[in-house]
């Protein structure tokens, strides 16, 4: 049982570090000069999540069935929370190379130079003007709701027992919605930003959306799964 509970920690984990790096190809394909390759690697990239999910739901569908204690459950959730934070940090503290790295692989074909960290962390780093709170507010949202959705739809799976086929679904509800609005309302914004503005406001843009992501995966949700563990206890 604790073998499962490790590789839950571990795909939840792997699921918002390649995510989170995900995004940063959005950066790299403007710098290269093909933001469309830019937006095709980040799917991609995004993609590959879609493996670790399958490895996730049925490890966590299983740990309900067998009716695990719910105190280790909500010690299972934070710890996933935990392990997910901790590498959105790590990628942000190497995001610079990563981006370069993404920049090179995708110019590899142009028989321009490969570009270094340092200029690429010169160009980035420029002083913007560009409002963010908005986006930082906004991205906190979505990424709350697709931090909690699966964890908390398992939990009240785990409490009301005999319902568990029928509320274990309603991760797919809250993931619904965090789609729509990441779909329809923040994707859109950073799109425009990529086409119409500078390379240093699309870094700035996308750093913004990635703060809110943290301050959902790293501060909030793991407050509100703490509490809410604490209210049905």
């Amino acid at each position: 049982m604790t073998l499962l509970i490790v590789l839950v920690v571990l795909s939840f984990s792997t699921i918002h570090l390649l995510e989170y790096l995900s995004y940063y190809a959005r950066i790299a394909g403007r710098l290269a000069n093909r933001p469309v390759t830019g937006y095709a690697v980040q799917n991609a990239t995004t993609t590959i999540t879609r493996f670790f999910y399958l490895a996730l739901m049925p490890l966590l569908g299983f740990l309900i069935d067998r009716q695990i204690p719910v105190t280790t459950y909500q010690q299972m959730g934070l710890c996933a929370l935990l392990g997910a934070t901790l590498l959105s940090l790590l990628a942000f503290f190497v995001r610079f190379h990563w981006i370069t790295l993404l920049a090179n692989f995708i110019q590899r074909r142009s028989g321009k130079p490969k570009l270094r960290s340092a200029e690429v962390r010169a160009q980035l780093e420029v002083h913007s003007a560009f409002p963010r709170p908005r986006i930082i507010v906004l991205a906190a949202a979505v990424f709350l709701c697709y931090a909690l959705g699966v964890l908390v739809s398992y939990y009240f799976a785990l409490v009301f027992h005999d319902y568990r086929s029928t509320i274990s679904q309603l991760s797919g509800i809250v993931n619904g919605f965090a789609t729509v609005l990441l779909t329809f309302v923040l994707e859109p914004r950073i799109a425009t930003i990529v086409d119409d503005h500078p390379t240093h406001d699309v870094y700035h843009a996308v750093q913004a959306m990635l703060t809110g992501r943290l301050v959902a995966v790293g501060l909030l949700a793991p407050l509100l799964f703490w509490n809410l563990g604490n209210a049905l206890g």
